[in-house]
């Protein structure tokens, strides 16, 4: 149950609004947000990642089409990435242990369309199941993602240099008294499977409270 305070709490953060702009971190509110997910461990970018990419692209494209036949333009969001530790933590991803692989479970996930039915996302589903076979679509779910406040930043960049972009979101979050908890999250725009990396682009995204 969200209180009175908790609702003062929320309105002093604008909506989100479209993405950050380069070197502004923001601190902005994020509404709950319905998304196709599937879990996994592994070095991001090995074959089971890329496994899982692969059935978010193929689901999320199935349904845009079938919207559009029934009249309803919705585009295919950019992929997400919701980070946490094996081990259980769920803090920014800072020091050695951001860069090792084996350290990460992901949760990779691309909004759906608001006018996308249940029987519409069930049958995407199923047809990109039938086309991949098994692997990783069978473990595709709904979930709903509902993060309120957090502090956002556009990355420019290899990953490997993040934690600088991460240092600024930090103070940012700092100086106005909030403090990181859930998932590190980043939001790919544009395919990280073939982009260079001094190309990347990624807000990189943290609840705080």
């Amino acid at each position: 149950m969200i209180t009175l305070t908790d609702r003062a709490t929320v309105s002093r953060y604008p909506e989100a609004s479209g993405y950050p702009r380069r070197g502004e971190p923001r601190i902005v509110t994020v509404s709950p947000r319905r998304c196709l997910a599937v879990e996994g461990t592994g070095e991001p970018g090995g074959q089971v990642f890329q496994e899982a990419m692969g059935a978010l692209y193929g689901a999320a494209y199935t349904l845009h089409f079938m919207l559009r036949e029934r009249g309803l333009e919705a585009h295919v969001s950019p992929v997400e990435g919701l980070w946490t530790r094996v081990a259980g933590e769920q803090d920014w991803a800072e020091g050695p242990v951001a860069f090792d692989p084996t350290a990460w479970c992901w949760t990779l996930l691309i909004p759906l369309a608001e006018g996308a039915t249940d029987a519409e996302i069930e049958a995407a589903l199923a047809s990109v199941a039938r086309r991949q076979g098994p692997g990783a679509v069978q473990h595709l779910e709904v979930r709903t993602i509902d993060e309120g406040i957090v502090v956002e930043a556009m990355h420019v960049g290899p990953y490997a240099t993040e934690p600088a972009t991460i240092a600024a979101m930090h103070g940012l979050a700092a100086q106005h008294g909030l403090v990181p908890h859930g998932a590190h999250h980043e939001i790919y725009l544009g395919d990280p499977r073939r982009s260079k990396p001094e190309n990347l682009r990624t807000v990189l995204r943290q609840p705080v409270g």
